[in-house]
């Protein structure tokens, strides 16, 4: 394999932000996890195919986003981009201050390339959300159309959703109810209020990443036109919302341990609790100083992605050691 095609694939990696496809992958398996937890048997070959449908479907996300962002200019008036792995990719690029690039990332990847890189992406959901409707259960068509018409009208004319505030909510339904609630609905043909109860948690978990990681975006997103709860509400609002955000997701884990919908074991996610109470000391006090600020935002995804894992570690155990 040669140098420039292995720096191009290197690129095409960090451009996907594959770091953040555990945002659909990790809710996934506990939807899965939960419907054994519920008495179904677990299948490995219809969890591997829904992980890869629901990744490429990040991925085509995130490729949509950077492109119709790129498109906007606002990845370019961005102060908080330096701090995220993404569509910095289409302007960090030495050959683009000669002027013989025109602000594009290395060799062959352009924004076309970003585009069709999404298209691809999500063709291939497509086809796998095809074939689990017609060999699983037709039921789930609805659920995987919405989510493919989400994921690419997010920033996409002439839907927009992130521009025209609708960013959270579907953000919250994309990374958290569906991918749970959905993979529940695979392995059993039900829906249940825990597998429903565990779809919220996680959204809320995934949301607040998404939100407190567009804190440092507000100035470069208000610029372009482009509505989240930061320029509607100010980045103060953080002060409020970041508490809000979590004390929500882990205040309904404790709730449904206490009613008997989630066992007692899954308040082994309240772990994450010191990491949590540092994001809100962070966000409380830097939220208008960008580089202090910008460390808040990679302990969210650790408070997800721990919290997440140890709330189905908390099912599993509970079934198999009581």
């Amino acid at each position: 394999m040669s140098r420039s095609l292995f720096k191009s694939i290197a690129l095409w990696i960090q451009a996907s932000r594959a770091m953040y496809t555990i945002t659909v992958l990790l809710p996934c398996c506990l939807g899965a996890v939960v419907a054994w937890w519920s008495g179904y048997p677990f299948n490995w070959s219809l969890l591997v195919l829904i992980l890869v449908g629901m990744m490429f479907a990040n991925i085509g996300t995130n490729f949509t986003n950077d492109y119709f962002d790129y498109k906007s200019g606002v990845d370019k008036l961005d102060e908080g981009r330096i701090y995220k792995k993404g569509s910095e990719v289409l302007y960090d690029n030495p050959l683009a201050e000669s002027g013989s690039v025109d602000g594009y990332a290395l060799y062959f990847f352009s924004p076309a390339t970003i585009l069709v890189s999404a298209l691809i992406s999500l063709a291939i959901t497509a086809a796998i959300g095809l074939y689990l409707v017609v060999r699983v259960d037709w039921r789930i068509l609805p659920i995987g159309l919405v989510g493919i018409l989400m994921g690419y009208f997010y920033t996409a004319p002439p839907v927009k959703f992130g521009y025209r505030g609708w960013g959270d909510l579907i953000c919250f339904l994309g990374s958290g109810p569906f991918p749970v609630i959905g993979t529940f609905f695979l392995f059993s043909g039900q829906v249940t209020w825990t597998a429903v109860l565990a779809g919220i948690v996680a959204g809320l978990w995934v949301d607040a990443i998404l939100y407190i990681g567009n804190v440092p975006d507000a100035e470069a997103d208000r610029a372009v036109g482009k509505r989240t709860l930061s320029t509607i509400l100010g980045r103060k609002a953080v002060r409020i919302l970041a508490p809000l955000y979590y004390g929500m997701a882990f205040g309904l884990v404790t709730v449904s341990v206490i009613v008997g919908l989630f066992p007692m074991w899954g308040l082994l996610c309240l772990l994450t609790l010191p990491i949590v109470i540092r994001v809100l000391l962070i966000t409380r006090k830097h939220y208008d100083h960008i580089p202090k600020f910008a460390p808040a935002i990679l302990m969210t995804v650790q408070v997800f992605a721990i919290s997440t894992v140890m709330l189905a570690v908390g099912f599993i155990l509970s079934r198999t050691v009581g």
